[in-house]
């Protein structure tokens, strides 16, 4: 056999070799055979062709590594994640696919002998995409891991897709609740401000009132200082400064009762005694407005803890009201009564008034919201009445209600109170005597009135002179200062807001330093009545605190009371 036979023999075992190799390792699918006429095509088919085929068909990755991370084979998906050739991805380790952050945490889940994990791929340009890999150990295939990789792509653009349609839409209903808050906010501006309107209006009606009258009486005094008309014009005035006194001290309780500071001065009272002596106070009232009154109280005392003034000032004010709503000829009748328990007294006050509707009802107790049909019906009022009895009714533990069966049908209101259980002493304490309208004649005092308003000081040196004092004034600070070195005063009457760079507080840290507490009296004079203000101006040295207008009956009797303490 010659050499070139022998070659041919080699070559073809060689490729006999090659084709069984190949067919062992599944990479034959078929064979070719000659036949004389025509070609015939024989396919192999190995036990795991059909998933083979379905890997390859498979939308995720699908990659096989050893035990330190070489890829042993990857499908056709994962090769176009990455964007590489399959070629290039074979014999390479996966962690160098991996972006540097995840390598880490994939270790971990591989060393772990398998579990999934979110990490990032590296693509051939450098992009970085999501993917979820999950990993399955085989524990006969020397280490072989198997690893199934999804495209998180699509997927978190659709969850981050999501997430903006939630904020959208959390943001829509923030904003609608905006807008309708808003919406709220501006009703209840307009009401506010219609509600302002009407209160200026009111109070502007309830000023003039009285302006009117003490116009004339003081004309009526001008002409005729000493004719028989003099004493009545004096009454109007007084009457109607009152009056107006009193518009001013029902707003400063609102005010106070709103800020929280007003004080209530309790005590233990006989809220029996109390009810009736309103009744009888007020009375003279009733009759002047032709109204017949009819009391439901009983003869035993009802005891409880309360501020006695205050608490007649709640019912004073719904007996007011009863004038201002009904005509004359009609009732009011006034009960008092206690719960089953013992533990709550229940005042009731009826009339048989204008009444109210649902409306009227549901705002009776609001501030500011006068409740007169019309001003021609002797109603009006600044509307803070009913608000200032409900709130100092609360302020003792209580609650008031409101009724009425509807117009022209009367209203009632009842006021429920706490009381104490426990009997009341077997003597009970001396009652403290009200003080005497006439108060006994005081000495007569050196008094300094320091006022910027020129008319209020003349008045008051007027005042005070009749009183028997000795007055001396000045229209500043500075001034009342000098004075005040000059003049030795026992007493000293000072406006707080004083205008320029020295008020009454000042004033008075001054004087104090000169006239030490004992040696000389202070007295504030001042618009401002709140309990703050009554500390500051304690605090800055006066004794004594009035709010403007001063009653000069309260003056008289403050004057009265130092003799004993200079």
């Amino acid at each position: 056999m010659n050499v070139t036979t022998n070659e041919d023999l080699r070559r073809k075992l060689e490729e006999a070799e090659d084709l069984i190799h190949a067919i062992r390792h599944d990479r034959v699918d078929g064979f070719v055979v000659d036949h004389p006429n025509r070609q015939r095509v024989l396919m192999l088919q190995a036990p795991d062709r059909p998933y083979r085929i379905l890997i390859e068909k498979m939308q995720q990755g699908a990659v096989a590594t050893s035990a330190d991370g070489t890829v042993l084979y990857c499908n056709r998906r994962f090769a176009e994640m990455l964007r590489r050739p399959v070629e290039e991805i074979a014999g390479k380790s996966v962690y160098g696919f991996l972006a540097v952050p995840s390598q880490t945490a994939y270790a971990e889940v591989a060393d772990s002998g398998g579990g999934q994990g979110e990490f990032g791929l590296v693509q051939a340009d450098g992009h970085v995409i999501p993917i979820h890999v999950a990993v399955n150990a085989v524990e006969d295939s020397d280490g072989v891991s198997y690893l199934i990789v999804t495209d998180l792509t699509d997927q978190l653009a659709r969850r981050r897709a999501e997430e903006l349609a939630e904020i959208l839409s959390r943001e829509l209903e923030g904003r609608k609740a905006a807008e309708e808050a808003l919406r709220a906010s501006e009703a209840r501006f307009a009401d506010q401000s219609r509600r302002k309107d009407q209160f200026l209006a009111v109070l502007s009606h309830e000023i003039r009132g009285p302006l009117a009258p003490i116009q004339n009486a003081l004309h009526v005094l001008q002409r005729a200082p000493e004719g028989p008309l003099a004493a009545d014009a004096r009454n109007i005035l007084e009457r109607q400064v009152t009056q107006m006194a009193r518009i001013t001290d029902d707003l400063f309780d609102l005010s106070r009762i709103s800020g929280r500071t007003i004080l209530l001065r309790k005590e233990r009272l006989d809220l029996t005694e109390l009810v009736r002596r309103c009744v009888e106070d007020y009375g003279p009232t009733l009759e002047s407005a032709g109204l017949r009154v009819e009391t439901q109280i009983p003869d035993r005392s009802f005891w409880m803890n309360g501020d006695s003034t205050r608490l007649s000032q709640v019912f004073m004010n719904i007996l007011q009201n009863a004038v201002k709503f009904t005509e004359g000829g009609g009732t009011v009748v006034v009960s008092l009564s206690v719960c089953a328990d013992g533990k709550t007294a229940i005042v009731d006050i009826r009339d048989t008034g204008v009444g109210m509707n649902e409306e009227k009802l549901e705002r009776i107790f609001e501030a500011f919201r006068p409740g007169a049909p019309s001003y021609d019906q002797g109603g009006g009022g600044l509307g803070i009445g009913m608000a200032l009895a409900k709130g100092l009714t609360e302020l003792h533990g209580g609650h008031i209600f409101a009724a009425s069966a509807g117009a022209g049908r009367g209203s009632e209101f009842t006021i429920e109170l706490p009381l104490q259980r426990e009997a009341p002493p077997r003597e009970a304490p001396p009652r403290e005597q009200p003080a005497r309208s006439t108060p006994a004649p005081a000495k007569p005092y050196r008094v300094l009135v320091i006022e910027d308003n020129i008319d209020a000081a003349e008045s008051l040196e007027m005042l005070l002179d009749l009183m028997g004092h000795q007055v001396e004034k000045a229209y500043d600070g500075p001034v009342g200062i000098e004075i005040a070195k000059r003049y030795r005063p026992e007493v000293v009457i000072c406006d707080i807001g004083l205008p320029g760079p020295m008020d009454g507080h000042a004033v008075a840290q001054i004087l104090r330093r000169e006239y030490p507490r004992g040696s000389a009296f202070l007295i504030a004079l001042t618009g401002y009545g709140q309990h703050e203000d009554q500390r500051r101006s304690y605090e800055a040295g006066f004794d004594f605190h009035m709010t403007k207008p001063a009653d000069p009956k309260e003056l008289e009797k403050l004057l009265a009371s130092l003799t004993s303490q200079i």
